[in-house]
């Protein structure tokens, strides 16, 4: 098969195309707003707990259609003498006229039946009912019963928020770990130019004979000892991607490259006489207080469940019997009628246990009560000592800040004295090694600072 001129310029430029496309898809900057509104949309533990809330939500509809009438309706089918022991048919002294009411004088037309059939002879039959009932009063449950499915919806948008919270603060932690990854690396790789530079250096001098082995071997270490670290760290940082895309459902084929820097630091503005006006947004409270809710709920609900009940309902019934191979209707003669009743339920031999039922409930809603007064003591603990973790975090930035410039300034004394020859190779190494250590110790800093921060403001509920 041959192509033509035009069709192979036109193949040219959709495989172009195509691989400009695949290149975009698989490189993407990605800033920490950008991850965090990823896992907030994609993460499963937030796709399981709207899943929840819709099923609490389908709870709350079946409760509410307890407050409409029932319809049922049965037919069967009749067979008498299926063991062949009283004879052919029904053969009873019963007078089935007497027994439809044919004898009474009644004004509807209910029962119609031809004199000329004989009821001893039947042969089976069927009966049929449809029965409409509508509770009354059933001791307040259905009412309760609909208030808790929707304490049930409450609690599930409320669990929702946690997990929120929840993914909000693990997608900021997973993200800056990247970016510590990616700074700590950017750091080693300079660390490891002005090693290879050292080393450049004195393997040239040694080859003048104006520099030892023993100086040669110590930079060789030194490099061998970064270049593992190298290794560590590349692997480290591979695994933190794959988390990172895991945790926010970004495909697998995508290269993420954390977008910017750590933030400028600033010291923690907050007033801590506003935590116990904050404590009732945060949803850990909130699901406290429906869980003691739901507990006087279930209470009433069991004191219900042991009062009279009372129902009302209309039931519609027809019957035909077969008679010597015609049914009641072809002989002219068959029953129907609309029955009215009303039912009145007491459940007195349930009182007993009732009694042990309900003092258990009251129980389980005292038990609900002293754990939202004393959880509640510990919220405001936790924020206090969120608070005073955010604090501390932006001391230990500051004080990493300190180590770094007088790490920064060794080196630069140790070099000069180096190159001057005041000062032997091994105090110059070891200021550029504690250089490189305390630029770690501010990376990892920041790092806690910014997750201190994203766990008080979620504990407050003023996360960004």
């Amino acid at each position: 098969m041959s192509f033509s001129k035009k069709s192979m310029v036109f193949l040219l430029f959709y495989m172009s195309v195509c691989t400009a496309f695949t290149q975009t898809a698989i490189n993407k900057d990605i800033t920490l707003d950008e991850y965090r509104n990823l896992a907030l949309s994609n993460n499963l533990s937030i796709l399981t707990a709207q899943n929840d809330l819709e099923k609490s939500k389908q709870v709350r509809s079946g409760a509410f259609t307890h407050y409409f009438p029932k319809l049922n309706a049965i037919g069967g089918t009749v067979f008498p003498n299926i063991f062949g022991t009283a004879g052919a048919g029904f053969k009873t002294d019963v007078d089935m006229k007497k027994l439809l009411g044919v004898n009474f004088d009644l004004s509807y037309n209910t029962v119609n039946v031809d004199e000329s059939v004989d009821f001893t002879d039947s042969v089976g039959g069927w009966l049929g009912t449809v029965t409409f009932t509508q509770t009354i009063f059933a001791g307040g449950r259905i009412f309760n019963s609909n208030k808790l499915a929707e304490k049930g919806v409450e609690a599930a948008v409320h669990k929702l928020q946690m997990v929120r919270n929840d993914v909000y603060a693990a997608a900021e932690s997973k993200y800056y770990q990247f970016l510590l990854l990616h700074e700590l690396v950017n750091t080693l790789n300079a660390y490891t130019d002005t090693l290879d530079a050292i080393y450049k250096q004195v393997s040239e001098a040694l080859d003048n004979g104006v520099a030892s082995k023993s100086d040669f071997l110590r930079v060789s270490l030194k490099k061998e000892e970064v270049a593992i670290q190298q290794e560590q760290m590349t692997q480290m940082l591979d695994i933190a991607g794959r988390d990172l895309k895991l945790f926010a459902g970004i495909k697998s084929d995508v290269r993420i490259v954390p977008k910017g820097e750590f933030e400028t630091v600033k010291e923690p503005s907050f007033d801590a006489g506003r935590f116990p006006a904050l404590l009732a947004s945060r949803p850990e409270f909130r699901l406290l207080t429906l869980q003691r809710d739901a507990a006087k709920l279930e209470e009433a609900i069991t004191f219900g469940s042991y009062l009279p009940s009372i129902e009302f309902g209309i039931t519609f019934l027809k019957m035909d019997l077969w008679l010597n191979g015609k049914t009641f209707k072809n002989a002219k003669g068959y029953y129907y009628d609309f029955v009215g009743f009303l039912l009145f339920n007491i459940p007195i031999t349930d009182w007993w246990e009732g009694y042990y039922k309900i003092k258990e409930q009251s129980l389980v809603l005292k038990s609900a009560a002293q754990e939202l007064e004393i959880n509640s003591e510990y919220l405001l603990l936790d924020m206090r000592n969120k608070f005073v973790s955010y604090q501390t975090a932006f001391k230990q930035v500051k004080l990493a800040e300190i180590g770094l410039k007088y790490a920064k300034n060794n080196v630069m004394e140790y070099g000069d004295r180096y190159r001057a020859g005041l000062s032997v190779l091994g105090e110059y190494l070891e200021a550029l090694a504690f250089e490189y250590e305390n630029a770690t110790k501010l990376d990892k800093a920041k790092m806690d600072y910014f997750m201190a921060r994203t766990a008080f403001y979620t504990a407050v509920g003023e996360a960004k």
